[in-house]
């Protein structure tokens, strides 16, 4: 029963040991943002928002979503040359 003591003790000193890196890794977090101000944190938001429309409008660009530039009187030639096909009777 005495090793159940050593696996206790080996966990809480791994746990200190995590506790204090994550402590470690909070306080440079928080020197690294210390001189942010709103005025900073604004313009971060509007560069992300810019870099968010120019990923998505290149997105559409590549899946071919983009507006076609077809001219509307080329759109009505179109469909008046496929207007004298005949359907396709199915049934029996």
């Amino acid at each position: 029963m005495e090793y159940v003591n050593y696996i206790a003790l080996a966990c809480s000193i791994a746990a200190l040991g995590l506790s204090l890196i994550a402590c470690a890794r909070v306080g440079k977090f928080v020197s690294a943002t210390a001189d942010t101000d709103w005025e900073t944190l604004a313009n971060l938001t509007g560069d992300i928002a810019a870099l968010k429309r120019t990923c998505q409008t290149l997105n559409n660009r590549l899946n071919g979503m983009n507006k076609a530039t077809i001219p509307q009187e080329q759109i009505i030639q179109q469909m008046l040359q496929h207007q004298n096909v005949e359907p396709i009777h199915r049934g029996g």
